[in-house]
């Protein structure tokens, strides 16, 4: 027996590993691209929607002094919010714990005609503040600004 002729070919074999090393790397592709699909289609479904509301406000000067102010804010129309997901805030403050500031609350669930009432009898507003609606999900994972005022 001659090594020679072991090793030589007559041409008629092909070799099976590119063929294979391409059919691997298809299957790969295609895997991860249906792990990658299933992440992100599985995070959408975390979120939680934020309620789609309009509110309106108002803004009055007491007739005894020029400087007390009296806001009310009101829902509009749209879905009701239960209160506990709304908190009203004074340039990122809680208006409830706002210095020398009374509110009245817009009652359970909020709804179209519920009014949120500000009085600043201690001339705390100065004319630049921003007031805003601020919806939290029940998670405390996602917020969003249902309405924003600006103190005149």
């Amino acid at each position: 027996m001659d090594l020679k002729n072991v090793f030589e070919t007559d041409g008629d074999e092909r070799a099976v590993s590119p063929v294979i090393g391409v059919i691997l790397m298809v299957a790969i592709t295609v895997i991860l691209a249906a792990v990658i699909g299933a992440f992100v289609i599985g995070i959408g479904g975390d979120q939680e929607t934020v309620p789609q509301a309009s509110f309106s406000s108002s803004q009055e000067n007491t007739a005894d002094d020029a400087d007390d102010v009296v806001i009310d804010i009101s829902h509009e129309s749209g879905e009701s919010i239960p209160e506990d997901n709304v908190d009203v805030t004074v340039d990122g403050e809680s208006a409830d714990d706002f210095e020398d500031v009374t509110t009245d609350s817009f009652g359970d669930p909020i709804s179209a005609g519920s009014t949120y009432t500000i009085t600043d009898d201690d001339d705390d507003f100065d004319g630049d503040e921003t007031i805003r609606v601020v919806w939290t999900s029940d998670d405390g994972g996602d917020s969003s600004i249902l309405y924003d005022f600006e103190v005149r």
